[in-house]
């Protein structure tokens, strides 16, 4: 079949067949769905609203997208396909998990 997927796997989604690569993606892309919640995990309220959103990585097949935190931008400004950038913390911080991208941002 061909393709990029995300998050890596060991076998592909669609076919069952076994991935035979690893490539290096940009830390860009396009917000898929994204919501605006005024509630935390526990559900207590929030006065600053934190968005959640599915942002599909460039480079990686249409759909291929995972959940993060978008920031630096108003909840009024996000829009579906808005272009995104990855926010890093300190290379001296980073473990190798999704939680070293602290949020995307406008770009």
């Amino acid at each position: 079949m061909g393709g990029t997927v995300l998050t890596p796997r060991s076998v592909c989604d669609q076919c069952l067949r076994k991935t035979d690569a690893s490539v290096y993606l940009k830390d860009t892309g396009r917000v898929n769905t994204y919501s605006i919640s005024y509630l935390r995990w526990d559900a207590s309220r929030v006065d600053e609203p934190t968005i959640p959103a599915v942002v599909e990585i460039d480079g990686a097949n249409k759909g291929m997208g995972f959940l993060h935190l978008l920031g630096e931008v108003k909840p009024d400004d996000v829009k579906v396909g808005m272009r995104v950038k990855a926010v890093w913390k300190r290379p001296r911080d980073r473990v190798g998990s999704i939680r070293d991208i602290l949020y995307f941002k406008p770009y």
